[in-house]
This record gives structure tokens, C-alpha cells and sequence, in this order.
């Protein structure tokens, strides 16, 4: 088992002790704008945050699950950087994102102010190359120039991990139920174990059968950096 999927399963394993000991939950619209991709949303039923149990007045710890829709994601080489392309190069794909984080609150009533911190893992189910994106990117990528490109490519990663941070705040309509807003900033990303070969046409020369992808794309990353907004209800227990 890699690390990324220790990590996301030791992030689950926190939000399940959470759930046993919980004192306030949530549900909210959120909506999640990827870097370098395509704006996404969660799959109904809406997703489940602030499963969480305080720790005093000031702090606490939390939770949440989400079953995300992924419209379109990029990547990065191995050291985080974009690969730049002409859209994104993953997707649509949908992704199972769980987080656990630490809170620090600030009660002004019926106001609630939060800052979180902690760690995310997902599990991307079955996700898809854009191959005309792709095979694009191919086009150019080794230096040369083709005028078409054709490839048979293969992406074996489906775990992902990193950090998230963000606030919210909450008003208190009546007694325990509250509406909040909120946002969250993800930087991770996946192994994506991108595989396999392409054809390339130049004008000069003609077809350029069987070529390697190229190495940045052997250790590429899915990106799962960008940005959460969230719009929803909490209940405190």
C-alpha cells in the first residue's frame, strides 16, 4: 500500500471516530474549482461536512465525506508544478473526498466564526483521459512539432491525498440550526502511472509509429488543487 493511500485511509478512519462521537453536522451545496480544470459539484444527496466534536469553546476537530462529480482536472510533473496543456487532461471522473481537520472557533452570537486546517484523501473511481486534449499536448510536448497525434495511453492512479485549509462562518437562526458559508483550499494530488505509447504525423515525414510518452508524463500527478465553496446548514447536537 503506497503512501497517499495510507494517508487517505487513516483520514477516513479519523472522520469514522468523529462520526461516534459527534456533536454537530452539516450539509451543504459545494461546488469545487480545480486549477487548471473545469468547475465541479457534488453528487446528490448533498454532501455531508462538520461531523465534528468540540474540544472547549474555542477548538474542536471535523470531518466530512462528499461524492464529488469531477468535470475535468490537469495534472503536474513530480515536483507539483502544471504541465500546461490546452485544457484539462483527467476527466469526468467521479471522486469519493474525505477530509479531517482542526478547528479553531470564535462564538460572537448568533454568530460563529471557524478557521480549519488538516489533511484530505480521495478515492477517484475509474478516471478517464481526455485523449484530445491529450494527444494535443503530444503534439508539441517532445520539442517537435506534429500535425497529428494519436495515442493509446493508460492511467492505472486512483488515490490521492494532500492538505486543505479554509473558514467559515456561521448565523444562528434559531437555538442549534444555523446556516453557514464557508471555503476551503486543497493542494494534493494523485500518482496518476500514466503508461503507453503514440503515433505522430509530421508533414516532412510522414507517420512516427510506436513512440514512448514522454518521462514528465510518467510521473505526472493529478492535480487536486483549487478551490471549495460551500453553502449549507448546521445543526449543533
Amino acid at each position: 500500500m503506497g503512501r497517499s493511500a495510507r494517508i487517505a485511509i487513516i483520514a477516513l478512519l479519523f472522520l469514522l471516530a468523529a462520526v461516534l462521537s459527534i456533536q454537530g453536522i452539516g450539509v451543504s451545496v459545494s461546488y469545487f474549482l480545480p486549477r487548471n480544470g473545469m468547475f465541479s459539484h457534488p453528487v446528490t444527496p448533498l454532501s455531508l461536512r462538520d461531523i465534528e466534536f468540540d474540544i472547549g469553546r474555542f477548538l474542536g476537530v471535523g470531518g466530512s465525506l462528499s461524492l464529488y462529480s469531477m468535470r475535468g482536472m490537469g495534472i503536474t510533473d513530480a515536483e507539483g508544478n502544471p504541465i500546461a496543456s490546452d485544457g484539462p487532461l483527467v476527466g469526468p471522473f467521479l471522486s469519493v473526498l474525505s477530509s479531517a481537520v482542526a478547528k479553531l472557533k470564535l462564538p460572537i452570537p448568533p454568530l460563529e466564526f471557524e478557521a480549519s486546517g488538516g489533511v484530505f484523501g480521495c478515492y477517484n473511481i475509474d478516471p478517464p483521459l481526455m485523449t484530445g486534449n491529450l494527444d494535443r499536448y503530444l503534439a508539441s510536448a517532445t520539442g517537435t512539432t506534429y500535425e497529428a497525434v494519436t495515442s493509446t495511453i493508460s492511467l492505472d492512479g486512483r488515490w490521492g491525498w494532500g492538505w486543505v485549509f479554509g473558514g467559515s462562518a456561521t448565523y444562528f437562526l434559531k437555538g442549534q440550526f444555523g446556516i453557514s458559508v464557508g471555503a476551503n483550499y486543497y493542494l494534493g494530488g494523485g500518482n496518476l502511472e500514466l503508461s503507453g505509447s503514440y503515433d505522430a504525423y509530421d508533414d516532412g515525414s510522414g507517420w512516427v509509429t510506436g513512440q514512448d510518452i514522454p518521462a514528465i508524463l510518467k510521473t505526472a500527478r493529478l492535480d487536486f488543487s483549487g478551490l471549495e465553496i460551500i453553502l449549507g446548514v448546521e445543526l449543533e447536537l
